[in-house]
């Protein structure tokens, strides 16, 4: 953690605000993630949705409390999903995305010049639209 010097001046790291995101891992293990600023905190119809700086991921995506998208690696996870299915098929021109309410399955899926057609349907249409606002 950051610590204030003695003559109380701030060190040369951040401060923490001393806000952290907790997710329960499995019985008896979590993981606590450090926020540094909130953009977003509510509660749709269907579950909590939070947009949070975090001190190491970068923007996040958190719903019911459990991170599931970052800026810092979320590419890694939607190239991994998208790319063997469009490399494998020899023309895809449609293609149906259940959930992905954060839009990075579509963008991956639509650098695919031969995809004319891309759905994506997601339940919670207000967990969409925060991510169109507050992920970049």
């Amino acid at each position: 953690r950051d610590r204030m010097s003695a003559n109380g001046t701030e060190g040369a790291k951040k401060m923490s605000l001393g806000l952290a995101m907790t997710e329960n891992q499995t019985d008896g293990l979590k993981r606590v993630i450090d926020v540094d600023e909130i953009y977003f905190a509510a509660r749709s119809k269907f579950q909590e949705n939070a947009v949070v700086k975090t001190t190491a991921f970068g923007r996040a995506l958190f719903m019911d409390k459990q991170i599931q998208s970052a800026e810092l690696d979320e590419f890694i996870y939607h190239e991994s999903l998208v790319k063997p299915a469009l490399t494998v098929h020899s023309n895809p021109k449609s293609v149906f995305i259940g959930g992905g309410g954060e839009f990075a399955t579509a963008r991956e899926v639509l650098k695919y010049k031969s995809v004319e057609k891309c759905t994506m349907v997601d339940i919670d249409e207000e967990a969409c639209k925060i991510c169109i606002k507050e992920l970049p």
